[in-house]
């Protein structure tokens, strides 16, 4: 594309000077780019070369990517729901199965997953906050 684009800036009357990789990289943002504005026909009096309309452009795409966003989380977060809840209750299972073969671990586990129970409450409680 590069090389494309230095071949025909070379046929511009008057010619434009060449472009390379690196002037491309500095730029942080495709609206930053003025690669057309040596063409021809003057493509900044065209609506969408405008400043307020390529930022209501890029305003709308965003809002587009949060919709979707919003659709994934939706998702992740009864994927956490349902992770939360199943090792919940493989703990729960592990410390009554314990608890009749050896007590003092059933004791010991208990206090370990103490910690990560409370934490996991947090999170079924933020989860619910959201889900409202």
């Amino acid at each position: 594309a590069i090389t494309w684009y230095n071949f025909q800036a070379g046929r511009l009357d008057p010619p434009r000077p060449p472009i390379s990789w690196k002037d491309i990289t500095q730029y942080s943002f495709l609206g930053e780019f003025n690669l057309l504005q040596h063409a021809q026909d003057d493509i900044r009096e065209r609506m969408w070369a405008k400043p307020a309309v390529r930022e209501a452009t890029t305003k709308f795409f965003k809002l587009c990517r949060a919709k979707e966003e919003i659709m994934r989380l939706n998702v992740e977060m009864h994927r956490l729901r349902t992770a939360i809840h199943d090792k919940e209750r493989e703990a729960s299972q592990t410390i009554a199965n314990f608890r009749h073969s050896d007590p003092l671990l059933a004791r010991e586990f208990e206090r370990l997953h103490q910690p990560r129970a409370v934490v996991n409450a947090i999170h079924i409680h933020c989860l619910d906050c959201l889900e409202k």
